[in-house]
This record gives C-alpha cells, structure tokens and sequence, in this order.
C-alpha cells in the first residue's frame, strides 16, 4: 500500500515540476521554450500513464492544471502573472492539455514492454 501512495506522491510532484518549468521556460526561451516543455509534458504524462495507468496520468493532470491554473493568474498587489494570455501563454496552456489527453489516447499495447526472447 506505501509503495501505491508513494507511487502517486512521485507522478504528483512529476507534475508540478514540469508545470513549473513550462511555465518559466516557454516565457524565457520562446518559442523554443514552449516546444521543449511540451515534449516534456509529454514525456512526463506518457510516463504517468505507463507506471500507474490512468490513475497516475490523472494524478499528474491535475496537479499539471492546478498549478498551470495558479500560475496564470495575477499575483498580489496586482503583479502579472507568470502565463500571459499571449500566443506564447496559450499555446503553453491549451497545447499542454491536447498532449495529456494525447497521452490518454495512447493505445496500451503501445505502452507495455514486450516480453523478452529466450536464446
């Protein structure tokens, strides 16, 4: 039972992280930024989905969302947001929700191992 719930606390804290670095690296590297992070948001939500299934890519999508959601609105005393609703910020946003759904749609025989050949 700990190794389930430290399980999901793993994908859970996969998913903040890459929610965090999205949202600085698609502001400070461009467009190239933005690219990187998707491909991690891939990588990472493929992963989810591989180790725990679609229990662990929704632990990680809500995380995702959750700090994706805090991240684009303004801070206190007013300060700009991290995500900017500019063609930079939204693609970050909405192309990081059609990759988790991507990852969900992912065929599961594409996801497990193959067993290996005896010699």
């Amino acid at each position: 039972m700990a190794r389930i719930v430290s399980s999901y606390l793993t994908i859970a804290l996969v998913g903040a992280l890459v929610a965090l670095v999205g949202a600085g690296s698609h502001r400070a590297y461009g467009w190239f930024g933005v690219t990187a992070a998707l491909l991690l948001v891939a990588a990472a939500s493929t992963f989810a989905r591989t180790w725990r299934g679609f229990g662990g890519l929704g632990a990680f999508a809500g995380v995702w969302v959750a700090l994706t959601m805090v991240l684009s609105t303004p801070g206190p005393g007013g300060s700009a947001p991290l995500i900017l609703s500019d063609a930079r910020g939204l693609t970050w946003v909405y192309g990081g929700a059609l990759v988790i759904v991507a990852a969900g749609l992912l065929p599961k025989r594409l996801l497990v191992g193959r067993p290996a050949v005896a010699a």
